[in-house]
């Protein structure tokens, strides 16, 4: 069994070798009001760190009626570890070799789970109108 362990850890080096770009993943804040009656939201930081972002598709057009809106998916991955990743969760790139993904805004769709990954793959959307 320590081989397969072995060969999963040398898989997770090679996978963080490839996570040149950093990400902050947020919970959705939740809107408190303050005594004087100023309504505050407070984002609780999951995780901070190294990510890869990659396109997962070409983007999903969706009518409406006031207007059409494409959603573009991407997979980003991060290091093994965060334990408190769920769908919903807000994912921001914070740094990129690509300037036009530093700010973009993501949605936590899905992520992967198993025994034997090399890094914790999460699918994302951006929405733009």
């Amino acid at each position: 069994m320590s081989g397969v362990r072995e060969t999963a850890a040398e898989g997770q080096a090679l996978a963080e070798a490839l996570m040149t770009d950093r990400c902050r993943i947020e919970d959705v804040p939740v809107v408190t009001t303050t005594e004087d009656g100023q309504d505050v939201t407070v984002p609780v930081v999951v995780y901070d760190g190294k990510c890869r972002v990659k396109p997962a598709s070409t983007a999903v057009v969706t009518p409406s009626v006031n207007a059409a809106s494409q959603t573009w998916q991407y997979k980003v991955s991060i290091p093994l570890g965060p334990e408190r990743l769920r769908s919903g969760l807000r994912v921001t790139i914070t740094e990129s070799s690509d300037p036009t993904l530093i700010g973009m805004p993501l949605q936590l769709r899905n992520l992967d789970r198993g025994s034997h990954i090399t890094a914790r793959r999460m699918w994302c959307t951006e929405v733009s109108r």
